[in-house]
């Protein structure tokens, strides 16, 4: 009895990384962190992929401003502190529409 618990339990334990591996969610990214993943249906631009592309064009810590069936707006901040907006297209790839630079209000003396 014990011996076929046993087997049993080795077999499950040898083919878990296997299945969780093949489904979207939580993968390894190889440096003891994990990342969670989901494609977007096809032909669309979801917020994981803009906020990537906003971040290869330099702008750090963004926040969803505005979305509907045709752009996403993110906004954000500079390497250097200011604050910046940039547009995608809702369509695959998210390409970048336009982007645009935001004034910090001074406050009055």
């Amino acid at each position: 009895m014990k011996a076929a618990f046993r087997a049993t339990l080795l077999t499950f334990a040898a083919l878990l990384p296997v299945v969780a591996g093949a489904a979207d969610g939580w993968n390894p990214d190889g440096r003891g962190t994990s990342t969670w993943h989901v494609e977007p249906s096809e032909g669309t631009c979801n917020v994981s992929q803009a906020t990537n592309r906003a971040r290869r064009a330099g702008i750090y810590r963004t926040d969803l401003v505005y979305r509907d069936e045709n752009v996403l707006t993110l906004r954000g901040l500079t390497g250097w502190g200011d604050r910046r907006e940039i547009t995608f297209a809702n369509v695959r790839g998210c390409p970048e529409i336009g982007f645009q630079d935001l004034q910090q209000s001074q406050p009055a003396r």
